[in-house]
């Protein structure tokens, strides 16, 4: 059973197991594809960026070649002061343009050092940013020496148009130049960068796809794994049925509430038939509304034996010796009891048996002697907040010697039987009776009432005594009883104290003639000093 169990586990394990990997996958997948699409639209927003860098480049490019064409008609002599001053207003705003293109590049270049890694790109952006560097130079002494061209012409009316070649020559050739290369540099840049993203994408498909291929070799590992373990709890059940066809042991499997899950087929040798599977097990048990409850809370952690009781087919019932074991569930709660039962029927008779030997007189079939001081012991140990106030009563037959001299010992043995059923009836309900010795009996009342309620009882007891009987097959005699009365705790607290006052009261009814009950005082031990109670 524990291997059953175990194999369950370790199914649930799997399938756990496998719902974890297939939700892995999906959120792979998903990943990867999130992957993709970050990656695409990080792709294109570079891109676009290199794009738009490349644009402000050639417009820088352009409006630089148009300031040049612009510095060119402000210089013509023939243009009047206004076509002049026109001109120059537009050369002017072109280079603030070329200007104002270049510093957006350089601001752009500083946000896409934010976004790349790669060391062949960022010596890429290094080297487009030395061309821009680069331009600022010749720009710069381009744009001066412009400057002071238009100055001069604007003070000879026109100025001398030979002077512009040198102007913007050479320093417009090398500001050209930077702006060719960095555009150069700026397409060599995309390129490499994407080419590198395409290399980083098909690097990380590569990896998902192996971990992807992975799982799929671990979840067909599971799914042969499971169907194993399935064929091979298969074969375990049909064992274990097996074993609870064949073996002689009653095995029953409950659940926490106790509705029988399993019965085994033995029961049906012991009970005539086999519980039903689905009807609670207190339908079978003894005292069914106390049983079960019993049986649970015996049981906690370990197993635990219990004896009960299950009624068989032809009424009777059939005492078994339980061992009761938790199977355990989820979060250590139990959820499932097995029970495992021996008959020991004719165990429990013979205890039964030994029982009354040892507590039950043999003749008159009431408690003994030895099961009236068991009694009394148990009376006097209670605690002092459950301890009852009781009477002991000692009767004693008066003239019973002389009817076992005249009718026998087996009329005599007669009258005690009748006497005892009688006596155990009058007292039944109040009180229980004992035999103690011979003709001697005794009595103990618990004092639920007053005193005068205990002497009608001490006078029906008389009473009983006190009439004719019949015995030995018709003949018939009369009898008297000498009761002496002694009260718990006034007159003692312990068995020999409460005996030996019980006993000096008798002895005081016996010293009136008998038929008469009398209860102790202090003064019974004046008038009879001399006698001793043999009681023990």
């Amino acid at each position: 059973m524990a291997g059953f169990t175990e194999a369950k586990k370790t199914r649930k394990l799997i399938v756990l197991f496998t719902a974890i990997t297939f939700l892995l996958i999906t959120i792979s997948i998903g990943s990867l594809l999130y992957l993709n699409h970050s990656i695409n639209r990080f792709s294109d927003t570079l891109y676009k960026d290199i794009y738009r860098n490349t644009n402000l480049i050639l417009r820088a490019d352009r409006d630089l070649y148009q300031s040049s064409l612009l510095l060119q008609n402000a210089l013509n002599p023939s243009l009047t002061g206004l076509q002049r001053s026109h001109f120059r207003q537009e050369f002017g705003d072109s280079l603030a343009e070329t200007e104002k293109s270049i510093n957006t590049i350089v601001r752009n270049l500083a946000n896409v050092e934010s976004y790349q890694n790669l060391d062949s790109s960022r010596k890429l952006l290094s080297e487009i940013r030395q061309e821009l560097a680069n331009f600022a130079g010749p720009f710069g002494q381009w744009r001066e020496a412009a400057g002071l061209v238009l100055s001069a012409g604007s003070l000879n009316g026109g100025g001398n148009q030979g002077s512009s070649p040198a102007v913007y020559s050479e320093q417009l050739n090398d500001a050209h130049r930077s702006l060719d290369q960095a555009e150069q540099l700026m397409g060599i840049y995309a390129e490499r960068v994407t080419a590198d993203f395409q290399t980083q994408k098909s690097t990380i498909f590569a990896l998902y796809s192996l971990l992807l291929f992975m799982l799929v070799l671990v979840i067909i590992y599971l799914v042969q794994r499971i169907v194993w373990l399935q064929s091979e709890m298969r074969e375990d059940k049909v064992l274990y049925q097996l074993i609870g066809e064949t073996m002689s042991d009653f095995i029953l499997l409950t659940d926490v509430n106790g509705q029988i899950l399993y019965a085994s087929p033995s029961h049906s040798s012991a009970l005539g038939y086999i519980p039903k599977k689905g009807e609670p097990l207190s339908n079978y048990i003894r005292e069914s509304e106390i049983a079960w409850v019993k049986l649970k809370s015996i049981v906690q952690a370990t197993p635990r034996m219990a004896e009960l009781r299950m009624k068989s087919a032809d009424g009777h019932w059939i005492w078994l010796e339980t061992k009761v074991s938790p199977v355990k569930g989820n979060l250590s709660f139990p959820a499932q009891f097995m029970l495992v039962s021996r008959e020991i029927t004719q165990r429990k008779q013979y205890e039964e048996r030994l029982h009354k030997l040892a507590f039950y007189d043999h003749l008159t079939s009431i408690p003994n002697r030895a099961h009236f001081k068991m009694y009394m012991e148990n009376l006097l140990t209670n605690p002092d907040d459950r301890r009852q106030k009781f009477a002991l009563a000692l009767l004693d037959c008066d003239r019973f010697k002389q009817l076992n001299d005249t009718l026998g010992h087996l009329a005599g043995d007669e009258f005690l039987q009748l006497l005892s059923r009688e006596l155990q009836q009058s007292v039944k309900g109040s009180g229980q009776a004992f035999r103690i010795g011979g003709d001697e009996f005794a009595v103990i009342l618990h004092l639920g009432f007053t005193h005068e309620a205990l002497h009608d009882i001490l006078g029906r007891l008389l009473q009983l005594f006190n009439k004719q009987w019949s015995a030995n097959n018709g003949s018939s005699f009369c009898t008297s009883a000498s009761i002496g009365v002694a009260l718990h705790p006034q007159h003692g607290s312990t068995i020999n104290e409460l005996l030996r006052a019980a006993d000096l009261a008798m002895y005081r009814s016996k010293s009136h003639g008998g038929n008469e009950f009398n209860l102790y005082d202090k003064e019974i031990d004046e008038d009879y000093p001399e006698q001793e109670s043999s009681r023990n």
